[in-house]
């Protein structure tokens, strides 16, 4: 027998509030956790205030206060530009870098590496189809809900809050 769709809407629910939950953890919120994560992996020429802003569909403010506090945390360091003098490049410290091991998303990527590769698989293509139906419907309501997604879940709006 199949769930009902409200029933697996729940349960995904729940398990968003757990792992956001998580994110408590090591001095330092959710949108923190996702600032390190992102300047861990961002290449070069997106290692800045706004780039970071933009995929994390976040105002440049928000972005500069969550960037703020990791700076003072000693968790990212800030560097000129060799490109632009006005700009600055963000990298994480060896600080920054070594709290990434206790990441907390890792407990999620935990429990999935515990599914059976068929269950991992079809929960993968299950929520992919899943974001992309959002991110349409989002794009078909014209942005009624103020502002459509982008491919990586994220409202281009400025007003989103910070993750």
């Amino acid at each position: 027998m199949r769930p009902s769709a409200r029933a697996t809407a729940e349960v995904m629910a729940q398990v968003l509030r757990t792992t956001a939950s998580l994110a408590f953890t090591d001095g330092l919120n959710p949108a923190q956790w996702a600032a390190l994560r992102y300047f861990a992996q961002a290449n070069a020429s997106a290692r800045n205030v706004v780039a970071f802003a933009r995929h994390h569909g976040t105002t440049k403010g928000t972005a500069s206060q969550t960037i703020a506090a990791l700076l003072k945390k000693d968790l990212l360091e800030r560097h000129p530009s060799e490109t632009d003098r006005r700009s600055i490049r963000l990298t994480l410290t060896p600080r920054g870098r070594s709290m990434l091991a206790n990441d907390p998303l890792n407990e999620l990527v935990a429990a999935i590496n515990g599914l059976a590769p068929a269950q991992h698989g079809a929960l993968a293509s299950g929520l992919d189809e899943l974001l992309r139906t959002l991110l349409s419907r989002r794009t078909e309501s014209g942005g009624r809900d103020g502002g459509a997604l982008d491919a990586s879940g994220h409202t281009g709006r400025s007003g989103a809050a910070a993750d």
